[in-house]
């Protein structure tokens, strides 16, 4: 291991430690005014409870940033992930900390800029790294499909901070169509995660998308959009069936002398 390989996995620690403090304050820290706080609301703002799945993709990307100095992760974290993970590291952070401080329009520039570098290392692990053990697939793979589902569906919260707001008289017709159009965009987003890698499914990245839907549902009350991402959500949660169905049917199908 030369000292540049040492110097790139100390730096993937460093940022992720300093990733993590950043991710807790923006959680806990109390929003600098009631303007700032009202002003994120949205009709598409999921319930609270979303955020465990960020604290379990932080739990996977420590586990990553621990693999990585094992042998078996060495090429896949320096070569294929690269010094994306940083980048995708200090982007996220800016982004959250711009929509903590109510710049939501700014903060939609980085959460865009994050999701490309995410998907950056997310289809390169498709076409370079097969998981090859247990280990590859839930602290390598899983991670950035988790962050690649979460950093797509909150973009789609984001445009809605940026450009959109609640009334007492609740959402207009256009602005229901735009939320409606905004969960068909995820759902079939999601739809793309199990169609994208063929027979196996990218089943965690759909997973992510279903369970942001839910709280969507949940935390919404108009009746088109509670209705609407539930029954987005039920769809993203059937879908990825027909792989397992496919499976079997081409099983039963198959000749048997080859």
């Amino acid at each position: 291991m030369t000292k540049l390989h040492i110097f790139q996995k100390v730096a993937n620690v460093l940022v992720y430690l300093f990733f993590l403090s950043a991710t807790v304050y923006s959680v806990v820290a109390p929003p600098p005014n009631d303007e700032v706080s009202h002003g994120s609301w949205t009709y598409i703002t999921p319930s609270f409870w979303i955020a465990y799945v960020w604290t379990a993709i932080h739990f996977l990307l420590g586990g990553f940033v621990i693999y990585q100095w094992f042998e078996p992760a060495h090429d896949v974290a320096l070569h294929v992930v690269g010094w994306h993970f940083v980048i995708s590291v200090l982007l996220s952070t800016a982004w959250l900390a711009l929509l903590k401080s109510g710049h939501s329009i700014i903060a939609l520039v980085f959460v865009l800029l994050t999701a490309s570098s995410v998907s950056f290392v997310f289809y390169r692990l498709k076409n370079l790294a097969a998981s090859g053990n247990i280990y590859d697939k839930v602290f390598i793979h899983a991670p950035f499909s988790l962050w690649h589902g979460w950093i797509v569906f909150f973009a789609v919260v984001n445009v809605f901070q940026a450009f959109t707001g609640v009334s007492a008289e609740g959402p207009s017709v256009f602005l229901r169509i735009l939320v409606l159009f905004g969960i068909l965009f995820l759902t079939s987003t999601a739809i793309g995660y199990v169609e994208y890698k063929k027979e196996k499914g990218d089943l965690t990245g759909a997973f992510v998308i279903g369970l942001g839907l839910v709280a969507v549902f949940t935390n919404q009350t108009d009746a088109w959009i509670h209705w609407g991402a539930l029954t987005a959500a039920i769809i993203v949660f059937v879908y990825p069936a027909r792989l397992f169905i496919k499976g079997s049917s081409s099983a039963e199908n198959a000749p048997l002398l080859g």
